[in-house]
Formats: structure tokens, C-alpha cells, sequence
């Protein structure tokens, strides 16, 4: 299907052409040569932060819209967490806005399969804890997921896609970390899969430098100080888990809202930037408002294309 027949289908047009940057719409990405045998391209998006406010729903129209009419096409949509703009600290009938306008737009606006990672503006809170879809089940209910955590195999590659999200000691919400049943699945999946190469995905970043030194405090004495709420807080214990398996090539997040990619180890750590920018504010650092074609080879690379869509406040 051509650009303009999908988006005729999509009902979407005459929006598209009304919006700011509407002609970077365009597909741009061009197939990555490299001689190697390709296995699977995805897309990775993630932080859309969905709201009826900020142009939120028009942005991300763009954005699916510029995903859709790719030239080289992904063949499916992975989505690493914060659909929506907050449940947290939300009263429920402004959580079930927010995700009540997140189908509508999957509905019309989007026509690839797609994944889910949860994330922590995803969770309901509110201190609303008798109410028995608060915390991560309403999440889970609106993602259609079995559980919080799973994996999954395409084209010879083990997709695991994790919960970085934990309440914390006082349960209050939220650190970032795997709980002791979480990591002790891991353990036993990347066991179970040693023939395979694996993709790690969590909405937090499990390792990061951009969230350490952009975006946390410096104190003189004491340095970088990095919240419990900004990177895994069990990077150590999950990176040795790693080291024992080194068919593990990437780990893929979001959170941060800033493009980065570390080599650790022998694994790569991408963190690609924001659907939503800054929160729909515009460009969060120097990383615009965009989403990432994820190539998989056969011999176990893979390559990651951050893409701006287009989009201006």
C-alpha cells in the first residue's frame, strides 16, 4: 500500500497536512546495505506520554503515520512503555480518558502488530490501593499482556521483555529494578536459550550514561547522584547474569527521552529517544521527538536507525 492510499485508509489526510513538519512525513530510511542476511526489522518506539491535551494525538498520528509508509517496512511495533501521559498520580477516570483514546488510535491509525513493555506512567497509583486494578493490572489489562514480564521468539532471535518498575521498600511507587521471581525467570529463560540470539527489552535502561550525567544532579561532594527512579538500580547483578551468556547482543529502553547507545561487555545498550520529545514540550536535550528501525541479523548484529518524524511544537 502506497503512502497515500494508507493514509486515506487511516481517515487521516486532511490532519496530516495541516500538521507542522508535515512534509518531513515522507518515508527517509533507507535499507541498511551491509551484506549481511537480514532476519527481522522493527520499529522501537516508546514515551509517547498520550493525553488529549498538548497535540498529543496529533503527534502521534505523525508518528505512526511516518512508520507506516517506511519504505523498507517493519514488521511489527515495539513499544517499550509510558503510552500514556500519567496514571500514577491520576484519579481512574482520567486513566481510562487516556487509554480510551490510546485504542482509538490503534485502531485508526495503525496497522502493524504490536508489543508491549510496561512502563511506570502506565501503572495506576493515586493511593487508590483497594481498588483492584490498581497498580500494574489495569496496565496489564489495557496492553492485552498475560503477565509483566515474557518472552518470545522471531527469525532466530529471543525477544525478553522485562518489568523494570517495583514499588519501593515503603511501597510507594516506584524504583527501578527486576524483584527476586522476575530475576529468577530470567536466569532460567536466557538458560533455556542459549542456542539463540537475544533482545533484551525494558522500558528503564539498564545501563546508561546520558541519564547520569545529563539528566541527574552533580553534588561536589559526592559527585553524580542517580535516583532510584533513572536507570535499573540492579545494573551490577543483571550485568553479570549477562556475562554468562554471550549470546545476549542488545538491550533496548526508553524512560530517559534521549538517544544513547553504550557497548558494555560485549552487549550493546540502546536507549532511543521519545515518541512524545519533551512530554510534547518539544526537543528534550538535543534528541527530537522520534522512534527507531531496528534491523536483526542472522549472524547475531543488528543495527539501530534513530528517525525524527517530523514533528514541532
Amino acid at each position: 500500500m502506497d503512502r497515500r492510499s494508507l493514509i486515506k485508509s487511516l481517515g487521516l489526510g486532511a490532519l496530516l497536512g495541516s500538521l507542522p513538519g508535515a512534509g518531513l512525513l515522507t518515508a527517509n530510511a533507507s535499507p541498511v546495505n551491509t551484506g549481511k542476511k537480514r532476519v527481522l526489522r522493527f520499529a522501537h518506539l516508546t514515551d509517547v506520554h498520550l493525553e488529549p491535551e498538548m497535540n498529543a494525538p496529533k503527534g502521534f498520528a505523525a508518528c505512526l503515520h511516518h512508520i507506516q509508509s517506511q519504505k523498507d517496512a517493519p514488521a511489527f511495533v515495539m513499544n517499550t512503555g509510558d503510552c500514556i501521559m500519567d496514571a500514577l498520580k491520576q484519579p481512574k477516570d482520567r486513566v481510562e480518558t487516556q487509554w480510551k483514546l490510546w485504542h482509538g488510535l490503534m485502531k485508526s491509525d495503525n496497522s502493524l502488530p504490536l508489543e508491549y513493555c510496561i512502563g511506570n506512567h502506565d501503572c495506576w497509583g493515586a493511593g487508590q490501593t483497594t481498588d483492584p486494578l490498581y497498580g500494574k493490572k489495569y496496565a496489564l489489562e489495557m496492553m492485552q499482556l498475560p503477565g509483566r514480564y515474557r518472552s518470545f521468539d522471531k527469525a532466530g532471535w529471543h525477544f525478553i521483555v522485562l518489568d523494570s518498575i517495583q514499588t519501593k521498600a515503603d511501597g510507594a511507587w516506584y524504583s527501578c529494578f527486576l524483584d527476586e521471581e522476575q530475576f529468577a525467570w530470567l536466569e532460567q529463560d536466557l538458560a533455556a536459550n542459549t542456542d539463540k540470539h537475544v533482545i533484551v527489552f525494558s522500558h528503564v535502561p539498564i545501563v546508561s550514561a546520558a541519564t547520569v550525567v545529563v539528566d541527574n544532579k552533580y553534588k561536589p561532594d559526592q559527585g553524580y547522584v542517580l535516583g532510584q527512579a533513572s536507570m535499573h538500580t540492579d545494573s551490577a547483578r543483571i550485568i553479570s547474569l549477562f556475562d554468562k551468556y554471550p549470546n545476549v547482543k542488545v538491550c533496548m529502553s526508553g524512560h530517559i527521552h534521549l538517544y544513547e547507545q553504550v557497548l558494555y561487555n560485549g552487549v550493546h545498550y540502546v536507549c532511543n529517544g521519545a515518541v512524545s520529545g519533551n512530554w510534547w514540550k518539544g526537543v528534550r536535550y538535543r534528541t527530537d521527538n522520534g522512534y527507531a528501525m531496528v534491523n536483526l541479523y542472522e549472524d547475531g548484529s543488528f543495527d539501530n536507525e534513530y528517525i525524527p518524524y517530523g514533528w514541532k511544537v
